[in-house]
């Protein structure tokens, strides 16, 4: 990740790079496929269905496809700077930017953007790499898959404020952190090569399971550390629970704000329904 430009200026605001460098996708892989510790028993197995009880796990949707709109006057109002008429004009050369976005899982996210003004032309790629980062986040982990499969193996081990499930092999590990009421305050994936700690935040939703509403991410690379927040609310679109309004930033800068609307989904293809 890097940010664009670090200073504050009438010519072009800074733009952040928002997308984690296989981070949250990392976190799911290694949930999906790392060698498990120990078989549980058949307590920990019920614990486990308790857990999962309360998230909505499904349905799952193919694809999402929904026009994307900035809050540019929220973000300009963001940089303190004085509304010349020069900045007047250039914001509204942000506001003709028309977006597109049709996204199908955490590595296949295309944003087709027109309206862009030759003067700002660096706007599109730095606006692809922000919605390509919150899907990327929203597929590996908007559905509870931090939980692991229902017939996964896991190691379950009582903590002071609850339970923490661990999978993983030698050099690396996936940990989730589960408190007293069964909710999930934590996950995080360790490996060599870099450490992700996520704390999450849940809405109950109409049907009163708990649905992912943001993420805190904490992401260590060797000596670099990136702090990076995505929140949303929901739409019902036929049957299936999508992203509406999307805050992103980037712990120390900016911050910017997306509203989906016109959205359409593809069904599933093979029905996923919450945990029993």
């Amino acid at each position: 990740m890097r940010i664009e430009n670090s200073t504050r200026s009438t010519k072009a605001p800074v733009l952040l790079r928002l997308a984690l460098p296989a981070a949250a996708l990392s976190l799911l892989l290694a949930l999906a496929s790392a060698p498990r510790l120990l078989a549980q028993s058949s307590d920990d197995v019920k614990t486990m269905d308790k857990v999962r009880a309360l998230y909505l796990t499904g349905p799952i949707p193919s694809s999402i496809s929904c026009d994307v709109a900035v809050d540019w006057d929220a973000f300009f109002k963001e940089l303190k700077i004085e509304q010349t008429d020069e900045v007047k004009a250039r914001l509204q050369k942000f506001k003709a930017i028309q977006m597109h976005v049709v996204s199908r899982d955490s590595a296949h996210t295309d944003v087709t953007i027109t309206g862009v003004d030759p003067s700002i032309s660096t706007v599109a790629d730095s606006l692809r790499q922000q919605l390509g980062g919150f899907f990327q986040t929203y597929w590996s982990i908007g559905f509870a898959q931090f939980l692991g499969e229902k017939s996964d193996p896991f190691k379950l081990t009582p903590s002071a404020d609850g339970y923490e499930v661990t999978s993983g092999s030698e050099g690396s590990k996936v940990g989730v952190e589960i408190d007293k009421a069964f909710l999930v305050t934590q996950f995080s994936f360790v490996s060599p090569q870099m450490n992700v700690v996520v704390k999450p935040k849940f809405q109950a939703g109409s049907n009163g399971l708990l649905r992912l509403s943001s993420t805190d991410e904490t992401v260590e690379m060797g000596a670099s550390k990136m702090v990076v927040n995505f929140g949303w609310d929901y739409q019902k679109i036929d049957g299936y629970d999508i992203p509406q309004h999307l805050h992103m930033a980037l712990s120390g800068s900016y911050a910017f704000d997306y509203t989906l609307t016109g959205c359409k989904v593809t069904a599933e293809a093979s029905p996923v329904h919450p945990a029993k």
